[in-house]
């Protein structure tokens, strides 16, 4: 039974139609197994795509004290602080994603953005900089070090990174899944 609601609060979790069907599910399978972080993730994860913010964060609070090995719980609460305007917290959260995992970008990325919005411009142009290195079909980053780089006087590599998001930008038009850097 438990693998039965696993799986159905999977499929239910990626239909946006159905992600209210994924917690319900989800929240079964973890009724199974309390002790499981791996369900508690899952079901912490279907309660902020349902738009239950309070209530997913607590669930992956819960999931990163059982096992702090999991990356999933840092970056999704690094973002889900992030967008409560927690940024303290979210970059606690990313900084510790990027330690367990160093070759993620979006987490890089992410981290940047909040290290941007705390005023610490080197350190945000340092994190685009690796996401970009990363991935370098990300758009974002570049996007981003455009920007920076406009901000703290840089117009030559402020252009070279425009002119890179522009083309990143034109490759990406019609594509079935957007950039999503969150």
């Amino acid at each position: 039974r438990l693998q039965q609601h696993r799986n159905l609060g999977k499929a239910f979790y990626e239909n946006p139609s159905t992600q209210y069907d994924a917690v319900g599910e989800l929240e079964k399978a973890l009724a199974l197994a309390p002790d499981s972080a791996r369900e508690r993730v899952n079901y912490g994860l279907a309660l902020l795509r349902a738009g239950q913010a309070e209530k997913g964060i607590v669930e992956l609070e819960k999931a990163q004290k059982q096992d702090p090995s999991i990356p999933h719980t840092w970056f999704n609460l690094g973002i889900a602080y992030k967008q409560a305007s927690q940024y303290e917290k979210a970059m606690a959260q990313l900084g510790r994603m990027v330690q367990l995992v160093p070759d993620d970008p979006i987490s890089h990325y992410n981290l940047g953005v909040l290290y941007k919005l705390a005023g610490r411009l080197d350190d945000a142009i340092r994190e685009w900089q690796r996401a970009s290195a990363l991935d370098p079909k990300l758009g974002g980053p570049h996007f981003q070090l455009a920007t920076a780089y406009r901000q703290t006087k840089r117009p030559e590599d402020a252009s070279r990174e425009m002119a890179t998001f522009t083309e990143i930008k034109q490759r990406q038009q019609g594509a079935a899944f957007p950039e999503d850097l969150e």
